[in-house]
């Protein structure tokens, strides 16, 4: 009995030091150095395949990279439920140059919820393919995104296109893959070019609203069709968010 306990105890702290050791390769990783083509397009084209890492809490494939003038941060989404919740809530990047994890400036895209396509009563047999389109049309039509924490950009709701530099863009791959892309020059995050300091970058899956709840249960209390866009499972976990902290530090050209 002994022996069994303590080879159960032996695995489980080697499992740990796995885990530690696992997250600890992620946070000493540098940026990659962006693609010279680069495009915030919302297609990964140019960007080397697969993406650098992959979060299992958030189901997110990701590259943060920089050049000299721009820091940029790429993120794939296959997860259905992932899709949702930003199709729905957006994503919200945070970035502190201090590497604290925690705080720092952040970004929240895309914001569909005040894009209106006039979702139409269509039969069965063609919702998912309507819903394909109307999530693509959403995306293609959101005019503003979020930000937070900058000192030199007032908080609230700015445009897509803004004076600051940011650029944000997120849009459907072949693969059905949703792909969120970001721009920030890094003189606006107050990062110097060649910084050899770590930053801490936070990843947050932000969470379906109370209301798209109680609009599917109302929906399905009449029975009637969930809420276009998108088919998705009422499942718990999508009104939870999920997130993850980073910490990499600026890559140098070569």
């Amino acid at each position: 009995m002994k022996m069994n306990r303590a080879l159960t105890t032996g695995v489980g702290v080697i499992a740990g030091l796995l885990l530690y050791v696992n997250a600890s390769a992620q946070d000493s990783e540098p940026n990659k150095w962006a693609p010279a083509n680069i495009k915030i397009d919302g297609q990964a084209t140019e960007w080397p395949k697969p993406l650098q890492f992959y979060n299992n809490v958030t189901k997110l494939f990701y590259t943060i990279a920089n050049d000299q003038e721009n820091l940029y941060v790429i993120v794939s989404v296959p997860d259905p439920q992932s899709q949702m919740k930003i199709m729905r809530s957006g994503i919200t990047i945070s970035i502190n140059p201090s590497g604290k994890k925690k705080g720092g400036a952040s970004i929240t895209f895309p914001l569909t919820y005040n894009v209106n396509t006039g979702a139409p009563d269509v039969p069965e047999e063609s919702r998912a393919l309507i819903a394909g389109e109307l999530k693509k049309q959403l995306l293609a039509n959101v005019k503003e995104i979020k930000v937070d924490g900058f000192d030199s950009i007032p908080n609230g709701n700015i445009p897509v296109k803004n004076t600051f530099g940011i650029q944000t863009t997120s849009s459907f791959d072949a693969a059905n893959n949703l792909v969120c892309e970001l721009a920030v020059p890094l003189k606006v995050l107050g990062i110097p070019a060649g910084s050899d300091k770590p930053i801490a970058y936070h990843f947050k899956v932000n969470a379906m609203k109370r209301e798209d709840k109680k609009e599917l249960e109302a929906k399905r209390a009449k029975g009637q069709q969930p809420p276009m866009p998108g088919e998705y499972a009422d499942h718990f976990a999508l009104y939870y968010s999920a997130d993850f902290w980073t910490r990499q530090t600026l890559a140098t050209q070569k």
